[in-house]
């Protein structure tokens, strides 16, 4: 035994073994030497190529200009974020102020549900009025609660009359975030997201206006809602244009309540179309991708030139934690992995752009579904988890289906503007009209086409009166107007499947 420590000893010791450690400290140096020069080239040409076509990496350029604050609804004090503490003692700013008037003092107030309008569901008055005198009860003990819902919700909710004040002199939504935070992908976003629950508020006083036959109301609500939506489209992030469709999402449920319930007069009507017009997602989608590249590589970027000891400081002190593989960053990697990182980013980004076709007002199903199939097939591969591609593979997935949700969101748009102009007929005419062509210019501008295939939304008079419209969808093809569900689910909540069948506007009530 002792022989053999001597000769592993001698062996440790002997020239041999130190070329070999030689050899292998060479092949490293080669390595990073190659692996940088490599990235750092391919990289340099993906952002040439870019470049050259109009695109731009650089985040200043997607942050909205500065708005005075006697413009700026996002400028009052409803919206000024305050410092909070996590249950660990960190803190990170919020929308205090607003999360309080929207009923953070009263933990166990409910909100009825939105209005499940896809569906051809409308308001669940009954449910919405016990919910609302339960929350009233809660908010006023003891006290005799007024005879309207709407008042009881206004008594719950009294910071909406003053918002809705405010918004009537202030034309534009900005928030006044700091846009300058490095890594750009930590920027809080406690305001955006927190206009959904603003958004049910507004929604849900529409529809108790509606109901009350206070319509006026109603149309300020739902105005008030595109302005937000408006204004969280503009937010230089992803996350603000899924905000925005999830405002306009809740939103067409007071649209649709209205148009369903014939509550809307003529002048209501052109105004809610008019207003509708203003909200482009196609171009939101299209700005949402733009301003990912420049977030992604410009993270990149960051976590790149950091140094370690800055970057694990950084992972200890986020409120979030540390992101999944986080700790790989701290490995000094070499560059041309990072380099690698930023233009698989960049290129899948940029190709999604070609999905969507704004000047000739087009969405290519088939081509973002071949982006989808290729990056999961990336995803899957055996080299998806390496350094090199480990970005790509974690921020990829929940980016692959923004193309349908965009489009989805642009159909009800358009979908919510036709049937305002089939209103407007209606009012003036007694029936709905036999075909579209009798729209334009009298009741809406331009008939806008379907965006999943150019051609003209399909339309039909129902035996009933009514009327069916709708988008080939996804799939585009031509359904039959017939809305498809997913299996599997419980068939009692019926959840709609967006990839198969038509994209449907519920047709109105029979008007009797």
């Amino acid at each position: 035994m002792k022989r053999f420590f001597v000769k592993i000893g001698r062996f440790f010791w002997s020239w041999g073994f130190l070329k070999f450690v030689l050899g292998c400290i060479a092949f490293v140096v080669l390595v990073y030497v190659e692996e940088d020069w490599r990235g750092a080239h391919e990289w340099a040409a993906t952002k040439a190529k870019w470049e050259a076509k109009g695109e731009t990496f650089d985040y200043s350029k997607f942050i909205p200009p500065p708005v005075p604050d006697e413009q700026n609804l996002a400028a009052i004090p409803l919206f000024k974020l305050e410092l909070v503490k996590d249950s660990e003692g960190d803190t990170y700013p919020e929308p205090v102020p607003l999360k309080r008037a929207m009923g953070g003092d009263y933990p166990h107030l409910d909100l009825p549900p939105t209005v499940n309008w896809p569906k051809g569901e409308q308001a669940d008055m009954a449910k919405i009025k016990q919910v609302i005198a339960s929350n009233y009860a809660i908010v006023f003990k003891n006290a005799k609660p007024p005879d309207s819902t709407l008042a009881q919700f206004n008594a719950i909710y009294p910071f909406l009359t003053d918002f809705l004040a405010a918004a009537a002199t202030r034309p534009v939504f900005r928030f006044n975030s700091d846009y300058t935070i490095l890594p750009q992908a930590a920027r809080p976003l406690g305001q955006v997201v927190a206009l959904i629950n603003l958004s049910r508020l507004l929604t849900l006083q529409a529809i108790l206006a509606i109901d009350q036959h206070q319509e006026g109301l109603a149309l300020e609500d739902i105005r008030v809602n595109c302005m937000l939506a408006n204004g969280a489209k503009r937010d230089p992030s992803l996350v603000g244009g899924l905000v925005a469709m999830g405002i306009m999402a809740i939103n067409h449920g007071a649209v649709r309540e209205g148009l369903a319930q014939h509550s809307w007069t003529d002048a209501q009507a052109a105004e809610l179309e008019q207003t509708l017009g203003q909200i482009d997602f196609l171009a939101g989608f299209q700005f949402a991708m733009r301003s990912e590249v420049a977030i992604s590589t410009n993270d990149i970027d960051f976590f790149h030139r950091i140094s370690r000891p800055e970057l694990n400081k950084l992972f200890e002190a986020s409120p979030l934690g540390a992101p999944p593989l986080a700790k790989l960053f701290l490995v000094p990697l070499p560059s041309g992995w990072w380099d690698n990182n930023e233009k698989e980013m960049a290129t899948f980004l940029f190709h999604q752009l070609a999905t969507v076709d704004l000047h000739a007002r087009l969405v290519y199903a088939n081509l973002s579904h071949d982006l989808k199939k290729e990056a999961a097939s990336e995803s899957n591969s055996m080299t998806a988890y390496a350094p090199w591609n480990i970005w790509f593979t974690i921020s990829v997935a929940p980016l692959a289906d923004e193309t349908k949700l965009f489009a989805r969101a642009q159909v009800w748009i358009d979908e919510a503007r036709i049937a305002c102009a089939l209103e407007r007929y209606r009012l003036a005419k007694g029936v709905y009209p036999g075909s579209f062509d009798v729209l334009a210019p009298m009741y809406i501008d331009e008939v806008p086409h379907d965006i999943m295939n150019g051609e003209a939304y399909h339309y039909r008079l129902n035996p009933d009166g009514t009327f069916l419209l709708y988008s080939v969808g996804w799939n585009q093809k031509d359904d039959g107007g017939k809305v498809a569900y997913k299996t599997g689910y419980d068939q009692s909540l019926k959840q709609i499947d967006y990839e198969k069948g038509d994209w449907v506007w519920p047709p109105p009530q029979v008007k009797k």
